[in-house]
């Protein structure tokens, strides 16, 4: 951490060096005030080694003719926000104004005589004014090198909060929270999160331990300027007894603080508030690398809480499909019974019918478990001839008419066996549904362009309809008379296997499963 306890000087008129060392000792009067360090321009041009000794210092005093050179100005205007720049000018005509504010001057002061002794105090007076008022010589800030490390820290953090698990969230923000705070010397670091109009502390860190409240929103410094998504900075007040030279120990005002807000689709969510009780100013740099933690808690945070919502709506789900398909097991059991039993009573035609919506009716509650048990989409995989499973999946298809060719050795693949004849079964299912009961059906081997093995599944009906060819994996999405969900269940099942599947039209509806690089060598084995 740098402490800006340096004025420096830049010029080569050694009478305005005087001046500068005077009004400095005259304006902190004989306190532990700034010390002054001179530097000709020579000294700024180029390149040096440790950074730019301009960095080092709270307030700067540089002569018209210095501020003129290009070297100088370049480094004047390079200088952080907070660094006051006084120009001593001999003549202030309009043109020399206008070149010190182009070099971020931010005041000038005229000197008629320079032959007149700094040690009268009339002849300092101006400038030791201006630099009691303009300078915080103790206050306390991070410097480029400060900067550089807290922004590789953040680096890291994003790394960190990215891969974070549910259950961990809390413990790598308040780790994340300890990093930051002790590379930047703060003292406190508490992250609100909004909660019915209040704002609760969710997350803190403080070496020494704390409890922080709850607080209502115009509780924060600038409230308004936080509700637009703004940062809110504010250094802390300089200790009192400076300008009496009093005996007395100073005393100090609030901490000095950085509120950032936490942002979750364009709503305010939080603030995150970064303290410090020593008398400390920020930079617009620093400021920015706390607004970008404040965005990394948010982002981590919102992931988070979808993720719980997903759960809770996942568990609902499947506790409102296992109690659907229950009630619906029982019914459809008595009639499976009945049906049996009449098979001899009953002509094949009407048997047939009525078992095939029995059991059409089976594969839909399978079906809805299915789409609603997200985690178990697949089990164990294994390597399995796909011909075997296509020929499997086809046998349970009850279309007499319709036809299934092998156009070529398709290989094995690495699959959970079961799902992938449910995957096969439901694209037979749909080339029946949406091509008639006497469709031609077509399976066979691809290769992609970037040399991964796949398979297609191919048929010559009517195809996609053009209005369906971006949704036609969605659940509920059909032009037939069913429910929907089968080409869902397909795409769940190649996504749990890390596959794609794409369609397209073709003489038809083609579907193209790609296995990925990582199945190249079984599937043509």
């Amino acid at each position: 951490m740098d402490r800006r306890t340096v004025v420096a000087f830049v010029g080569d008129n050694a009478r305005a060096s005087e001046r500068v060392t005077r009004a400095v000792d005259t304006a902190w009067k004989g306190l532990d005030g700034p010390a002054v360090r001179a530097f000709a321009p020579t000294d700024l041009d180029g390149e040096r080694d440790g950074g730019d000794p301009l960095n080092g210092t709270c307030g700067i005093v540089v002569t018209a003719a210095a501020a003129a050179d290009g070297a100088v100005a370049d480094r004047l205007a390079a200088l952080p926000s907070n660094v006051p720049v006084i120009a001593l000018v001999e003549d202030a005509t309009t043109e020399t104004i206008r070149t010190l504010l182009a070099a971020g001057v931010d005041d000038v002061i005229g000197v008629d005589d320079w032959t007149v002794s700094p040690d009268k105090s009339d002849a300092i007076r101006p400038l030791t004014d201006r630099l009691a008022e303009l300078l915080e010589p103790d206050r306390v800030q991070l410097g480029s090198d400060d900067v550089g490390r807290l922004s590789e820290v953040l680096l890291d953090a994003g790394t960190t909060l990215m891969s974070t698990r549910t259950d961990e969230v809390g413990t790598k923000i308040e780790w994340t929270m300890e990093n930051v705070g002790e590379h930047a010397e703060l003292d406190r670091i508490v992250c609100y999160r909004e909660d019915d109009g209040q704002f609760s502390p969710a997350y803190s860190w403080c070496p020494d331990g704390f409890d922080p409240a709850p607080r209502q929103f115009d509780d924060f410094p600038e409230a308004e300027q936080l509700s637009t998504f703004g940062n809110v900075a504010r250094g802390a007040a300089p200790p009192s007894g400076l300008d009496d030279g009093s005996a007395d120990a100073p005393t100090t005002g609030p901490p000095a603080t950085v509120h950032v807000p936490l942002v979750v689709d364009w709503e305010l969510s939080g603030i995150v508030a970064f303290e410090s009780d020593a008398h400390r100013t920020w930079t617009d740099e620093e400021v920015d690398l706390y607004r970008t933690l404040g965005d990394l808690v948010a982002h981590t945070i919102a992931r988070n809480d979808r993720r719980a919502a997903l759960r809770r709506q996942a568990e609902q789900l499947e506790q409102f499909s296992a109690v659907v398909s229950h009630d619906l097991r029982n019914p459809l059991n008595v009639l499976s019974g009945y049906l049996s039993l009449s098979e001899d009573e009953l002509m094949p035609s009407r048997y047939e019918a009525m078992s095939g919506a029995v059991d059409r009716m089976e594969t839909l509650i399978d079906d809805l478990l299915m789409l609603a048990r997200r985690g178990e989409a697949i089990g164990e995989t294994e390597s399995v001839p796909i011909e075997a499973v296509a020929e499997d999946a086809w046998a349970s298809v009850r279309s007499p008419d319709a036809t299934l060719t092998i156009a070529d050795e398709v290989g094995r693949v690495e699959a959970d066996p079961g799902r992938l004849r449910q995957a096969l079964e439901n694209l037979f299912r749909n080339a029946v549904d949406h091509g008639g009961r006497d469709v031609a059906i077509e399976i066979g081997s691809l290769t992609t362009e970037d040399g991964c093995r796949g398979m297609y599944v191919a048929d010559d009906g009517p195809g996609i309809p053009v209005d369906l060819a971006d949704s036609v994996f969605d659940s509920g999405v059909s032009s037939a008379d069913s429910s929907g969900i089968g080409l869902a269940i397909v795409d769940r099942i190649v996504e749990a296997h890390e596959w794609e599947i794409e369609a397209r039209n073709d003489d038809g509806a083609v579907f193209e499963l790609t296995f990925g690089a990582s199945a190249k060598r079984v599937a043509s084995a």
